[in-house]
């Protein structure tokens, strides 16, 4: 396997750079994650999409408080010790939970700054947990297969906003071609994964790569900054975080928790239409393990 750091540097080192050991600098690590595509056996506490959650004897089943009190179904669950190998910036605990649930009645999803649109849960002690019963009021359209999370370290030149560490230690030159470099980047490595899906789903010999440097991008991604199919999205968690913290609120303040094309056809998603959600957390929360103001964005083409 490539030294997929390294192999970054050499593509950035291909353009013309005012100070490109500033640009080098804007580097910055995050976990990409993959999804089986085939039903994954049921266990209590693998990071998965679908089936039942793991939860502590005394859980309450979330509701859509709304409009009927519809239970709310369940999205996906993700165990950050099984994260923790991968996490080079070592921002996430090293045990620990994390559920997700996603209110699909009426598309109240898709209005995700309303409340119950979106819940998450964090339980940090793992031994005492059991499968929950998914309640008989939830559909069969809404009950996702189990589908296990497969995760790997990764490094990005991000898009605007990028490294705010820098501050202004990259030119405006420099700021502008970042962007414009780690679109091209990310765009070829993703079109590549694309020509190889097309080609051996219609059974003809996939394109060669000149190595696996396209596999290390993609839209599920947790840490570093991600995709925006719209609004840039620290922005946009900036503006809605000041109901929680007026006086705290600044975008470089933003971690992406996990964000990732919800695919409906594959397993993930509840649509077919490829929307995108976020979600997104200050970093003093995420240090204090404090999910209970994670927020919830929703982007659509």
């Amino acid at each position: 396997m490539i030294d997929i750091k390294k192999r970054l540097i050499e593509e950035i080192e291909k353009y013309e750079w005012d100070n490109v050991d500033d640009v080098i600098k804007s580097i910055m690590p995050n976990i990409i994650f993959s999804v089986d595509k085939n039903e994954s056996d049921l266990s209590i506490l693998n990071s998965r999409f679908g089936g039942a959650p793991a939860v502590p004897e005394d859980f309450v089943w979330p509701v859509q408080s709304l409009t009927n009190n519809a239970p709310l179904a369940f999205f996906f669950q993700i165990n950050f010790e099984e994260i923790k190998p991968y996490d080079v910036a070592n921002l996430f605990p090293d045990h620990g939970i994390l559920l997700c649930f996603a209110s699909v009645t009426d598309d109240i999803m898709w209005e995700y700054d309303v409340k119950d649109a979106f819940k998450v849960y964090f339980f940090s002690d793992t031994e005492n947990l059991n499968l929950a019963k998914i309640p008989e009021e939830i559909p069969l359209e809404q009950r996702l297969a189990p589908r296990d999370i497969n995760f790997k370290n990764s490094y990005q030149l991000p898009r605007y906003p990028f490294n705010y560490e820098l501050g202004d230690d990259i030119s405006e030159d420099d700021a502008d071609g970042i962007d414009e470099v780690a679109d091209i980047i990310f765009d070829k490595a993703i079109m590549m994964q694309h020509r190889i899906e097309l080609a051996k789903g219609a059974g003809l010999q996939p394109p060669t790569p000149e190595d696996d440097f396209y596999t290390f991008f993609s839209h599920n991604i947790l840490q570093g900054v991600p995709f925006s199919v719209q609004h840039y999205i620290a922005e946009k968690w900036s503006d809605l975080y000041k109901k929680y913290d007026k006086k705290n609120n600044d975008r470089e303040n933003y971690i992406n928790l996990i964000s990732f094309e919800m695919r409906g056809k594959y397993g993930y998603g509840f649509s077919m239409n490829g929307a995108h959600l976020y979600l997104c957390m200050h970093q003093k929360d995420l240090a204090n393990l404090d999910f209970k103001n994670t927020i919830a964005i929703v982007q659509n083409t």
